[in-house]
């Protein structure tokens, strides 16, 4: 049964990462519900009405711009959908669903804020969007943050295509520098569970966190990057392997992202708490992502480095239980 408030409606789910692949399913699934509004937050004006052209304009359809990348642009975004709670012009937020991402050939290119351009997609911006928006959240609420099986650096996880994670103090995985920048996805995503740790160790009862793997999904735009021989590998050989464990489609990955966002997934909630889901399961993610040093360090350095420690914050954000 979905949660619901008083008013017969399931409340706001937040989405990033919408306009495309697994996150335009989730936007479609719940666009098609009239017990969720959802929210979406898109890089510009532009992608948010082509999106809502996609979902054919519902009425339990917003978005807000803010490029994740931009942390000016995260707390214009955050500051928004705080004044549309306000305003009660959308149901109580219970939940975020922190889809966005980006896979880039080099380590190189940075963010507006210095950082480089992977590491301040994946791990800085949503860092920021969560450290201004918990507070908000009305519980039972969920925040699902999309990982990756790359980050167990196992070949069945990318059958090659990824390399492993090289993991380093957060000051040095921040800055620009030559290096490969498909290894600094796969480190972002084992960046991604250390965080996932450390929520769920701060976060009150009525607040799960969860990491969701969604496999493999061969065919989507994620090698757009790669070379000219590992494209036509990923958009025409590998989706011949969907029926491969651990290798899925955006639909199908987004049905079972989507019931968790609205807790009508199968999974029992009390093994959510902290958990690895991968497609439709929990399974134990790898044995380098257990680390509560690097996890307390991520996370003290994602605060300092973002201005989070600034904000106005829920106590759990900010302290960490003994």
């Amino acid at each position: 049964m979905a949660i619901m408030d008083p008013k017969g409606n399931g409340g706001t789910l937040l989405l990033t990462g919408a306009t495309s692949g697994l996150g335009l399913e989730v936007a479609k699934l719940l666009a098609g519900s009239a017990e969720w509004t959802v929210v979406a937050m898109v890089r510009s004006r532009d992608r948010g009405e082509a999106l809502r052209g996609m979902l054919g304009d519902p009425v339990n359809f917003r978005y807000v711009a803010g490029d994740q990348a931009d942390l000016t642009e995260v707390r214009k975004a955050a500051a928004r959908i705080r004044e549309l709670l306000a305003a009660q012009e959308i149901p109580p937020l219970r939940g975020i669903i922190l889809n966005a991402g980006i896979q880039t050939g080099s380590t190189d290119a940075a963010t507006v804020d210095g950082f480089e351009l992977t590491f301040g997609t994946n791990l800085a911006g949503p860092h920021l969007l969560l450290a201004l928006l918990t507070p908000e959240l009305t519980g039972p609420a969920r925040v699902l943050w999309t990982g990756s099986g790359t980050h167990y650096g196992k070949f069945r996880r990318s059958y090659g295509m990824v390399p492993a994670p090289r993991w380093e103090h957060p000051g040095a995985l921040a800055r620009p520098r030559p290096g490969d920048g498909i290894r600094a996805y796969s480190t972002s995503k084992l960046g991604t569970l250390y965080l996932v740790h450390e929520l769920a160790r701060r976060a009150p009862e009525s607040i799960q966190v969860t990491c969701y793997d969604p496999g493999m999904m061969p065919g989507t735009g994620l090698a757009r990057d790669r070379g000219a021989i590992e494209r036509f590998g990923w958009k025409y050989l590998l989706p011949a392997m969907r029926m491969v464990p651990g290798v899925s489609t955006p639909r199908r990955s987004a049905v079972h992202l989507t019931a968790l966002a609205t807790g009508t997934s199968s999974i029992p909630v009390s093994t959510l708490r902290g958990a690895y889901v991968e497609i439709d399961r929990p399974v134990r993610s790898s044995a380098e992502s257990y680390d509560e040093h690097r996890e307390l360090e991520l996370f003290d350095y994602l605060d300092s480095a973002t201005g989070s420690q600034a904000d106005e914050t829920a106590p759990w954000w900010t302290t960490r239980p003994n």
